[in-house]
């Protein structure tokens, strides 16, 4: 069974995301992605919006985070992360941004979580094929102590 993932980041990355699905075959599991930023749903009905990423969150293998810029402040990806932690779900990191980074007021101790995973990547693309490799990899492995 192929396993699924649920993307995290920027609103603005929705279309990079898509083409991970679309273009490429992989198996994101991101409702969100699809949504307009200005139509009533997303700008009336956050309530709605959060349950959707809640279900693909729970749903998912895993959570698969993606920051473009070091400026970019993750807010929302941090509930996601927390969710995925909530329900025992790695997490992998594609890039740097301040959010997850280091500072003179911050360790992000949340990155040294067990199931918190750095890519030694900044490419969507090879990142999303090296998390998929992993948890494939932990799949195989589990197999194998079952069998």
């Amino acid at each position: 069974m192929t396993k699924t993932f649920y993307t995290a980041g920027k609103v603005w990355q929705n279309t990079k995301f898509q083409f991970l699905r679309d273009t490429l075959g992989m198996p994101v599991k991101a409702r969100w992605i699809d949504l307009d930023n200005d139509s009533d749903f997303v700008l009336n009905h956050k309530d709605k919006l959060w349950t959707l990423c809640y279900e693909d969150v729970r749903d998912s293998d895993f959570v698969l985070l993606y920051c473009e810029d070091f400026n970019e402040e993750q807010r929302g990806a941090l509930v996601e992360i927390g969710m995925a932690f909530g329900f025992g779900k790695p997490v992998y990191a594609v890039g740097k941004c301040k959010t997850i980074s280091p500072n003179e007021i911050s360790d992000v101790a949340f990155t040294h979580f067990p199931n918190w995973h750095w890519l030694p990547t900044n490419d969507l693309v090879e990142g999303a094929t090296m998390a998929l490799r992993i948890e494939e990899k932990k799949t195989q492995m589990l197999n194998k102590e079952i069998a």
